[in-house]
């Protein structure tokens, strides 16, 4: 049985996308060592599903489409850097949310709802709205990233209308991960997705 690892996105447009790189590559000259996210490849994870078969993946969009139908567009503003699991051990660098990370989350907590009736084992963590923009496993240059993490963490990316979310398979490779959108809903619109 062929299995898809499948994941609910937020997707960003072009010019957020943009400015990510923009910071991305003021992080990198100021001596920011990471294995940095590609610009194409930068999303707000709403829900991390696993590995599943075809039939899962379908209820999936099933779940989401009913979840979505009458959430409503909204704005986010993208801005501040953080680290997981801390700021002074940073393995994964991103940048947060400020002006609507509540719908966001209300958002993600509204799919979970319904992929929960779908039978989907739902993470018990907390959903922190936020985009990847690198990893480091190295803890030898942690000293210098949490340098250019402070003088960047005040960093504003600007806003993002919010109006659709992805359901989206996610192929590793060794130059990295490879994401085919299985199915785009349009918040408001449940009934009229898009297949990819």
């Amino acid at each position: 049985m062929t299995l898809h690892r499948t994941f609910i996105s937020v997707e960003l447009g072009e010019e957020t996308r943009g400015r990510v790189a923009e910071l991305q590559g003021q992080m990198r000259a100021a001596g920011a060592r990471l294995r940095w996210v590609r610009p194409e490849n930068l999303h707000f994870t709403l829900r991390f599903l696993g590995e599943l078969p075809v039939a899962q993946v379908a209820r999936a969009v099933v779940a989401t489409r009913e979840a979505v139908k009458t959430a409503t567009p909204f704005a986010v503003t993208i801005a501040g850097l953080g680290a997981f699991p801390t700021f002074e051990r940073p393995q994964v660098v991103w940048v947060g949310s400020r002006e609507g990370a509540d719908a966001l989350e209300a958002l993600a907590v509204r799919i979970d709802e319904f992929l929960a009736r779908e039978r989907f084992v739902m993470d018990s963590r907390r959903f922190r709205p936020h985009l990847t923009l690198g990893r480091s496993r190295d803890d030898r240059q942690w000293g210098n990233l949490v340098r250019t993490l402070h003088r960047f963490r005040d960093a504003v990316i600007g806003e993002e209308r919010i109006d659709a979310v992805t359901v989206m398979e996610s192929r590793l490779t060794p130059e990295g991960p490879v994401y085919t959108p299985r199915e785009q809903v349009r918040l408001g619109h449940g009934l009229n997705s898009h297949p990819r």
